[in-house]
């Protein structure tokens, strides 16, 4: 196995995000093909299942039905709660019943809900029940909700499993009562076949038997081990959620004449065009998205909506205001006056904004391309961007104030962080074990440095997404990687993360949010070099390949 590395990076006050990409090559077998979490479509298939063959024929035939309750008549034996309805696609042989359709066929239950995260990893919920009366045997058993779930590649069913026993199942040796429960695991499967492709998922699996905990449930009317029939089950698979990541381009950033005007062209793009809603202040309808004001301007150096800055710390020379649909049309309607200023979001989140660029009347704060929350919506930190415009002939002015005069105002300090490197990384080959492939390696050196008044906390934070094959053919999960946070030259009294191990879970290794290094509120001003031990174990059934993954690094301050 090999990995490779690259690292983006940049300095931030506040927030700010690096990705780590990496690349892995594998020898082994072909692992489970991931689907990152999508959701299963409701009403897209059945799960084809008929419970126990035997026992419908034993019910829907009422075989020896005992006097003086006699049996049920037909079509009352078994009967199917909607959405399910009766498999009709094919009649047992052995089937007697002369109800319409034959309560002795099996089921189709159609699917609900549930989640695929991967082949190995997932649910497939499913609506309807079906209702097993036999009186003269003293038992009503009720099968509802049946559920198809594979954990960690082992399948199994689960649903709500219930029997009535009523009084004279007392002359049987019966306790009369209501047993049973719901999310009962009603069947162990020996063998699941799983295929995921994208859009759509499809479990088939032989060799179902009656787990103890469904055995106890029935009070023993059928024991555990005892073959219950094998299942199909296919679904769609909703869109996959978009990952929603705002940026801008500018045409120009420098050079600008500060006796005249120019125009620039502004870009955006990954803007969620829901991210932001208005809550109840015209001129966006409520609850209707409001977009994001692009402007130019002269804005002091704490701007942002989402840090408490007031309005008047945004000295606003040139705005448009990027709108998605259909707040867009409605405001351009409501308030004709707003029209030349307004562009269109699409739908992924895109843009194109001009803007005039000319020396403002403010006389202090940075000049720039600003772009944040519209409309007003709740401050929203994760598209609050700013992009440095320079004038052509500017002049750095500075003055010394000697001892004995008054102090001046403290200098706000600056919060950043810089990785060091070319921005690549590698694990080198992974060596095979009996607990998958290994390889270790270790970040590029993070430098932060905190020199700001009355050092607020601070923290920066990954995550890392799946390893993948370049055409999307094999995955394995993220939670392969782990790491042990180490620090040097550590004058700001910041405190290492734990270590996180690399596992198997969902939850596990990288796969989940964890902590790299934070300072307390107070801490010592200075720097820290920030560094981490990296441990990847992927699975033993990994196909072969070479792989890569994102590590998604987050600075918050």
């Amino acid at each position: 196995m090999k990995t490779r590395t690259g690292w983006a990076a940049r300095a931030v006050a506040g927030t700010g995000v690096a990705a780590l990409v990496a690349a892995v090559a594998l020898t082994a077998a072909a692992p489970a093909t991931a689907a990152d979490g999508r959701e299963v479509t409701a009403s897209s298939g059945d799960l084809h299942w008929g419970f126990r063959s035997s026992f419908r024929n034993y019910v829907g035939q009422q075989i020896a039905a005992l006097p003086p309750v006699g049996a049920v008549a037909v079509g009352q034996r078994i009967t199917v709660g909607a959405p399910a309805t009766f498999d009709t696609s094919g009649t047992p042989a052995w089937a007697a019943s002369t109800s319409t359709p034959n309560e002795t066929l099996p089921y189709l239950f159609p699917a609900s809900g549930g989640s695929v995260e991967s082949a190995d990893d997932l649910r497939i919920q499913t609506a309807g029940s079906v209702v097993y009366a036999f009186p003269s045997h003293a038992f009503t058993v009720t099968v509802k909700d049946v559920a198809v779930v594979v954990a960690d590649g082992v399948a199994s069913l689960e649903g709500d499993l219930s029997v009535v026993i009523p009084e004279n199942g007392a002359a049987l040796g019966y306790t009369p009562g209501t047993y049973g429960g719901d999310d009962v695991k009603i069947g162990t499967v020996t063998t699941a076949d799983v295929d995921v492709d994208g859009d759509s998922v499809t479990v088939s699996g032989t060799g179902v038997k009656l787990s103890a905990a469904g055995s106890a449930a029935l009070q023993g009317f059928l024991n555990a081990g005892d073959a219950l029939d094998d299942f199909s089950v296919s679904a769609d698979l909703d869109a996959a959620p978009v990952a929603w990541d705002p940026k801008i381009t500018v045409s120009k950033v420098s050079g600008f004449d500060p006796a005249g005007t120019e125009s620039v062209t502004v870009t955006g793009t990954g803007f969620d065009p829901q991210a932001n809603l208005a809550t109840g202040r015209p001129p966006v309808a409520n609850g209707k998205p409001t977009g994001v004001y692009v402007t130019f301007g002269r804005f002091a150096d704490v701007w942002r909506p989402s840090a408490g800055a007031a309005s008047g710390a945004r000295a606003v020379t040139s705005q448009k205001w990027a709108l998605p649909e259909p707040s867009f049309t409605q405001v351009g309607t409501d308030y004709p006056s707003q029209a030349p200023a307004l562009v269109t979001m699409s739908d992924d989140g895109s843009f194109t904004a001009t803007l005039d660029v000319k020396a403002s009347t403010a006389t202090s704060g940075r000049y720039g391309i600003y772009v944040y929350a519209a409309g007003g919506a709740a401050a929203n930190a994760g598209q609050e961007i700013f992009v440095p415009i320079s004038f052509a002939g500017d002049i750095s002015v500075g003055v010394d104030v000697p001892e004995g005069s008054t102090d001046p105002e403290p200098e706000p300090g600056v919060f950043s962080w810089t990785i060091s490197g070319s921005g690549a990384v590698s694990l080198g080959t992974a060596a095979a074990t009996t607990n998958g492939f290994t390889a270790t390696g270790a970040l590029p050196t993070i430098q932060v440095k905190d020199t700001r008044e009355n050092a607020p906390a601070f923290s920066i934070a990954g995550q890392i997404g799946n390893f993948t094959t370049a055409d999307g053919s094999h995955s394995f999960g993220g939670q392969a990687l782990g790491w042990t946070p180490k620090l040097t030259a550590n004058t700001v009294g910041a405190v290492a993360g734990t270590v996180v191990a690399p596992g198997t879970s969902a939850t596990a290794g990288l796969r989940t949010t964890s902590t790299l290094v934070s300072g307390a509120t107070g801490h010592a001003l200075g720097d820290v070099t920030v560094g981490a031990d990296l441990n990847l174990v992927a699975p033993a059934d990994a196909a072969p390949g070479s792989y890569t993954a994102t590590l998604t690094l987050t600075a918050l301050s």
